[in-house]
């Protein structure tokens, strides 16, 4: 469940950020010559549904149709009265309700004598729900992933804002963890508190305990911290994700040392291009590159790796969180920064 506030945000997001969403995707449709496009979502899988509507559908699956005009219509099973909340919280679409989503998708679609749908990842759709929507209209679907990405890829104002707020709730979050804690809870625990308070909806957190043995990730609290351990803090907020990684030292000299390149980080990375570029990282002087990749959103899901050291960026992004790895001064760093979000970048989404 989540714990962040969930309420219409008119001065973070607003209302006409979000129709100017639907109606690059609604161009989008008719230049395809589809019908309308359908996005799933579920728990894990809500970030199309999220950026189309201003509005995360958190506890249950569902469905939104885009059609080639007027307002989206989320297709729930859940009860009239949980629709009314969501109606009040989500102003940007029509909130239709049944037991079998799929089979009102397939009547709102006779409505409009509709012949072709789009479906964001059509391979990854429940059976159940094609085969509720062919039960009423046997329209002809096609897989509209790419034609998604390619609108999803055009960042907005709003949404970097958003980013940037989303990483400095992380930034400070981390300043409340203590690098003299023993074992990895110690340092964690206050950590995710602070990322709470500060009104995230979502925090995960994953630790690679000593960085001289490993530099995988894990979900833990007893484990027993090393010279050198880095901590993953991934992040929701407004239906935002951002993972920002950090690498701590209880030893005085190397502390000093991790700061100083965190700083450098936080300074170069917002400019970074989204694109991977590895003549555009950012490395200390006499450090060495081990491995990166870039992640971002991408159809149903908030954050996907996109491009690392072996595959290049097939579509553009609206942001990137790019993580290195490297070594400096003999010592293993791990650190994750969002990028494409610097003011070039804002007066791109701007215009």
């Amino acid at each position: 469940m989540r714990h962040g506030l969930i309420q219409w945000r008119e001065n973070e997001l607003s209302l006409a950020d979000v129709k100017a969403r639907q109606a690059r995707l609604q161009q989008a449709i008719v230049t395809a010559g589809l019908d309308g496009v359908l996005i799933y979502t579920n728990h894990v899988r809500s970030a199309g549904v999220t950026w189309v509507s201003g509005f995360t559908p958190y506890w249950s699956d569902g469905l939104v149709l885009v059609l080639r005009e007027g307002l989206p219509i989320f297709l729930t099973a859940l009860s009239k009265r949980v629709g009314e909340w969501v109606k009040s919280v989500a102003p940007t679409f029509e909130v239709a309700h049944s037991p079998f989503p799929g089979k009102l998708a397939g009547e709102r679609l006779a409505k409009v004598g509709a012949k072709r749908l789009g479906v964001v990842e059509l391979d990854r759709m429940p059976g159940g729900v094609v085969d509720e929507i062919l039960s009423v209209l046997p329209v002809e679907l096609s897989d509209a992933t790419e034609l998604f990405t390619a609108v999803r890829g055009q960042a907005d104002r709003a949404e970097l804002d958003l980013v940037r707020h989303t990483n400095n709730i992380a930034h400070e979050a981390f300043k409340a963890g203590d690098i003299d804690s023993r074992y990895a809870g110690d340092f964690t625990g206050p950590v995710e508190r602070a990322v709470r308070l500060a009104g995230a909806e979502e925090c995960y957190v994953a630790v690679a305990p000593d960085l001289s043995k490993d530099r995988r990730f894990i979900r833990t609290g007893g484990q027993e911290l090393g010279r050198t351990f880095a901590v993953r803090l991934s992040i929701a907020y407004n239906g935002v994700w951002v993972r920002r990684i950090e690498t701590f030292s209880a030893v005085s000299e190397i502390a000093a040392r991790l700061s100083s390149v965190g700083a450098e980080l936080d300074r170069a990375s917002p400019a970074l291009p989204a694109d991977g570029s590895i003549s555009a990282f950012y490395l200390p002087n006499g450090a060495k590159l081990i491995d990166w990749h870039l992640e971002a959103p991408h159809g149903t899901r908030p954050l996907k790796v996109v491009a690392d050291a072996r595959t290049p960026l097939a579509a553009p992004v609206p942001y990137g969180i790019l993580t290195t790895a490297f070594t400096l001064d003999g010592e293993t760093i791990v650190a994750s920064r969002p990028v494409g979000i610097g003011n070039g970048s804002m007066r791109e989404a701007a215009e």
